[in-house]
C-alpha cells in the first residue's frame, strides 16, 4: 500500500456532519491526512450540490455554531443567505403565559447582535465545499463503502468509486458520519438506542404578509411544538421556515390539504403572532424519533452527526450538538497532531477517543434530555404538568441568571 492510500483520519459521510468535521480539522489540525468519502457524486468546486442532507429544508444555526463558522472563514460566504434570530418568542397555546429571549438583553450569548441565524441547507452545502476544496482535503466521491475491517494500523476502508472495482484506504481514525439508520453502523455491530415519538414534523416554507423582524417562534400545542423559523427575503416576499410538529395518524391528512386549507388550518394551530400567513410550499413530512447509539466511541472508531444522536426538532439542537461534538474531536486531536503526523501515535488510539468522549458527555446529556422531554411535558393536559409548565415560563421571564443559563446553553456556549 503506498501513501497516498493511507491517511491519519479517514470521514465516511460527506453531508453536514463530515464537511464540517473536515473543514475543522483542517482548521486546528492542518498536519493530518484527512480524507472524506462521500457515496454520492458531487459537482465541481461552487456548482451544484444535491446530497440528501442538503435539501429543501432550513437549519437553525445557534450563536455558538456561528462563532465556529467565522472562525474557519464561512461567515463572510453565509452571511448573505442568513436571517438573524434577534428574538426568540415562547408560548403555550391556551395560556397567555410566554417567554421572550432577546439578543439584546441576552448579549453574553450572542454573536454580531443575533442569538443565531437560519441558513437554507441548500445554501449552507455548496458554501461547505467551496471551502473544503481550498484545504488539503482529499474528497472521494462518489465513494461506496464496501466493508471496513479494525487492525493494528486502525481500520481499512474498502470503497469502490466510478469504475466499481475496489480499493483500500488505510485510517488511522475511521470516523462514520453516514447518517441516522447508517449501515456502516450495523455492519461493525454498533446497537442504537430508539424512541419513537409516533409523530412526523411537517416542513415548508411559508410566505407572510408582513415582515419578520428576526423574530423565530416556538409554539407548543396539544399536538406537539411549532416553530416558524425566519429566512431571508425572497423575490419581495417575507418567508419564514415552518416545523409543524403533528402527529402520526393526522399527518397525512395535514400534508395532503389544498394550500388554502393548510394556511387555514396552520394559522388557528399557531395563532396571529407572526401576522397572517400567505403562501405555503410543499409540504415534506420526516418521522421523528431519537436515535442514540451505545457506543459513539471505540479504537480507531468515532460517530459524528445523526448516527451518534438523532434529535426531536425541538429549538433547533441537532445540527449545533453536532458542530460541537465535532469541534471537541478536533481539538482533541489538535493536542497530539504531532505525534500523530510524525506515526508515533493513532488517531484513533483508544486514549485518545475515550478523552473526547468524556469532554462531550455533559453537553450531550443536557442537550439530548431538553429535547426528548420538553415536547411530553408542553403536549401533557394535566393540571400538574400545566402547571409546572407555566413556572418554567415564568422563570425564564422573570429570573435573570436561569435565562442566562438556559439561553447560553441553547447557543451551544455552555453554562
Amino acid at each position: 500500500m503506498n501513501a497516498k492510500d493511507t491517511v491519519d483520519v479517514a470521514i465516511v459521510g460527506g453531508g453536514m456532519a463530515g464537511a464540517c468535521l473536515a473543514l475543522l480539522l483542517s482548521h486546528h489540525c492542518p498536519d493530518l491526512k484527512v480524507a472524506l468519502l462521500e457515496k454520492h457524486g458531487l459537482q465541481e468546486p461552487g456548482g451544484a450540490i444535491e446530497l440528501p442532507s442538503f435539501d429543501a429544508r432550513a437549519t437553525a444555526i445557534a450563536a455558538g455554531s456561528l462563532q465556529v463558522f467565522d472562525q474557519l472563514g464561512l461567515w463572510p460566504d453565509l452571511r448573505e443567505f442568513a436571517a438573524p434570530i434577534r428574538r426568540v418568542e415562547v408560548s403555550d397555546r391556551g395560556h397567555t403565559m410566554g417567554a421572550s429571549l432577546d439578543a439584546g438583553r441576552e448579549a453574553h450569548a450572542s454573536f454580531e447582535g443575533m442569538l443565531g441565524a437560519v441558513i437554507e441547507n441548500a445554501a449552507l452545502g455548496p458554501a461547505l465545499y467551496r471551502a473544503l476544496s481550498a484545504t488539503a482535503t482529499r474528497v472521494l466521491a462518489p465513494a461506496q463503502v464496501a466493508g471496513v475491517s479494525v487492525n493494528s494500523a486502525g481500520a481499512s476502508v474498502g470503497w469502490r468509486g466510478d469504475g466499481g472495482s475496489e480499493q483500500q484506504l488505510q485510517a488511522g481514525l475511521l470516523v462514520i458520519a453516514d447518517g441516522v439508520d447508517s449501515p456502516l453502523c450495523r455492519s461493525l455491530g454498533i446497537e442504537t438506542r430508539e424512541v419513537h415519538y409516533q409523530q412526523r414534523a411537517l416542513v415548508t416554507t411559508v410566505g407572510l404578509l408582513r415582515d419578520h423582524g428576526g423574530v423565530a417562534y416556538e409554539r407548543f400545542t396539544d399536538s406537539g411544538p411549532m416553530a416558524l423559523l425566519p429566512l431571508p427575503k425572497r423575490n419581495g416576499v417575507h418567508r419564514a421556515a415552518l416545523v409543524w410538529t403533528c402527529d402520526e395518524g393526522d399527518a397525512d391528512q395535514i400534508m395532503n390539504l389544498p394550500e388554502r386549507e393548510f394556511i387555514a388550518r396552520l394559522q388557528e394551530a399557531f395563532g396571529w403572532r407572526a401576522g397572517r400567513i400567505l403562501r405555503a410550499g410543499n409540504v415534506h413530512g420526516y418521522p421523528l424519533k431519537l436515535s442514540l447509539a451505545r457506543e459513539q466511541v471505540r479504537r480507531s472508531i468515532a460517530l459524528v452527526g445523526n448516527c451518534a444522536h438523532f434529535l426531536h426538532p425541538v429549538a433547533g439542537q441537532g445540527f449545533n450538538l453536532t458542530l460541537r461534538d465535532c469541534e471537541g474531536l478536533a481539538r482533541t486531536l489538535a493536542l497530539h497532531q504531532s505525534e500523530i503526523a510524525r506515526g508515533q501515535l493513532l488517531a484513533g488510539e483508544l486514549d485518545l477517543m475515550q478523552a473526547y468522549w468524556r469532554e462531550r458527555q455533559l453537553d450531550q446529556q443536557l442537550t439530548i434530555g431538553f429535547s426528548d422531554r420538553t415536547p411530553p411535558l408542553f403536549a401533557a393536559r394535566n393540571l400538574f404538568a400545566q402547571g409546572l409548565r407555566q413556572a418554567g415560563l415564568l422563570g425564564l421571564t422573570l429570573a435573570p441568571p436561569l435565562r442566562s443559563g438556559f439561553v447560553r446553553q441553547a447557543a451551544g456556549l455552555g453554562i
